[in-house]
C-alpha cells in the first residue's frame, strides 16, 4: 500500500474512532446521568406531545405548576419546593369511552382506571373504579360514576376523586373503542388466558364485533384488538379467576393492561418512542407537555418496573340496593373505608 492510500486509511480509522468515542460519550451522558435523562425526557415529550389529541382547559388544579416560566421553575426547585421529578405520587386517570358514533357529545366511561406512579417505591398502582358506583356530582342529579364524564366533563371526575379519595389527578388519558382496538393491534396484540366458558361466550355473542374473529379458543393466546376489546367487555361470564359481572370485567381490563406493561417495560426508549408515536394519535389528553416530560422522566429515571392492581369500591365496603332515588342497581360505597384502603395500599 503506498503512503498516500495508507494515509487515507489511517485518517478514516481515526475519524471512525472519534465518532465511536463521541457516540459512546453521548450515550453514557443520556442514559447514565440525571441531566442526560432529563434532556432525553424533554426531547421525547416534545416529540410525543405533537402526536396526541391535546385538549386544553381540562387540566386539574395539580397542573398549575405547568404555568411557571423556566426561571420560576428553577427558583422553585432551589427554594425547597418539589423539584422536577421528585413528587411522591403522580395520578393519571385512564378512561375508556363507550361513545356511539352517531351521538353528539361525550359518552359513558365504562372503563375508569386510576394509575398512580409511586416514585419512592418505584411502582405503578392501577385502581379500577367500578362503573356502577353511586355518586352525587355537584350541580347534577345523582348517577353512576360512568355517567359523570358525559354530564360534567373530566373536571367532574376530578372533583369526585378529590372529594372521595383526597387526590386530584395530574391529567387524564381517554381512548374510545375503535382507538383501543387500533392500539392493541399496533402493540402486536394482548396475551389473554380464556376459560372454555369465556371462549364459547365470545364466539356466540357480539362482544367481538367482527364475526370473522369469533374463533377464539380456551387457553392462553395472543388476541388481536377486536378480540381483546370483546374480552374486556364481558360481564356475565366468570373470568379465569372466577370473577364475573363488573368485578370480573374490570379485572380483565387490568390484566390486559398488566400484560401490555410486562411486555413493554423492558423495551428501550427508542422502542417506546416508536410505539407511543404510533398510538398517541388515537388518544385524547389534557396532560401538558411539561407534565408529560416529568412523567417520562420519573419512569425512566426511577426504572419503574413493578405494577400492583386493585379495585374501588373494595370488597365488603359497599351495599347493592335495588335503587337509590332514580338510580337503579347502584353500588353505594363507604368512601371513608375505601379512602383508607387506597392510601394504605400506597404506603
Amino acid at each position: 500500500m503506498n503512503k498516500k492510500k495508507k494515509g487515507i486509511v489511517e485518517t478514516v480509522i481515526l475519524v471512525l474512532a472519534a465518532m465511536i468515542a463521541v457516540s459512546t460519550a453521548l450515550l453514557l451522558f443520556l442514559f447514565y446521568t440525571k441531566t442526560g435523562r432529563r434532556f432525553t425526557s424533554k426531547v421525547v415529550a416534545g416529540y410525543l406531545h405533537g402526536a396526541v389529541k391535546y385538549v386544553s382547559g381540562g387540566q386539574s388544579d395539580a397542573q398549575e405548576t405547568d404555568k411557571r416560566t423556566e426561571e420560576e421553575t428553577e427558583k422553585f426547585d432551589e427554594t425547597g419546593g418539589e423539584a422536577f421529578g421528585e413528587k411522591k405520587y403522580y395520578h393519571v386517570l385512564f378512561l375508556g369511552e363507550e361513545a356511539i358514533r352517531s351521538t353528539p357529545g361525550a359518552g359513558r366511561t365504562d372503563a375508569i382506571l386510576l394509575v398512580t406512579i409511586h416514585t419512592e417505591r418505584k411502582k405503578v398502582f392501577v385502581t379500577s373504579i367500578l362503573r356502577d358506583t353511586y355518586v352525587e356530582p355537584e350541580g347534577e342529579s345523582p348517577c353512576k360514576i360512568n355517567a359523570v364524564y358525559a354530564k360534567c366533563g373530566v373536571n367532574g371526575l376530578y372533583d369526585i376523586l378529590e372529594e372521595k379519595l383526597g387526590i386530584r389527578p395530574d391529567g387524564y388519558v381517554k381512548v374510545g373503542f375503535d382507538s383501543f382496538e387500533a392500539i392493541v393491534d399496533m402493540l402486536g396484540g394482548a396475551e389473554v388466558t380464556l376459560t372454555a366458558e369465556e371462549a364459547a361466550y365470545l364466539n356466540t355473542h357480539d362482544y367481538i364485533s367482527k364475526e370473522e374473529y369469533r374463533n377464539v379458543e380456551a387457553g392462553t393466546h395472543v388476541l388481536n384488538g377486536n378480540q381483546t376489546l370483546g374480552y374486556c367487555r364481558i360481564r356475565y361470564v366468570a373470568n379465569c379467576n372466577g370473577k364475573k359481572y363488573d368485578y370480573g370485567r374490570t379485572e380483565r381490563q387490568r390484566m390486559v393492561l398488566g400484560n401490555l406493561f410486562e411486555r413493554y417495560k423492558e423495551a428501550g426508549i427508542t422502542k417506546w418512542v416508536k410505539v407511543l408515536k404510533e398510538t398517541l394519535g388515537y388518544i385524547e389528553t389534557d396532560i401538558s407537555e411539561q407534565t408529560l416530560e416529568e412523567l417520562i422522566f420519573v419512569v425512566y429515571d426511577k426504572k419503574i418496573r413493578e405494577m400492583e392492581q386493585s379495585q374501588l369500591p373494595a370488597k365488603n365496603t359497599f351495599d347493592s340496593p335495588e335503587k337509590i332515588g332514580n338510580v337503579t342497581s347502584p353500588l353505594d360505597a363507604d368512601w371513608e373505608k375505601n379512602k383508607e384502603l387506597f392510601w394504605n395500599m400506597l404506603k
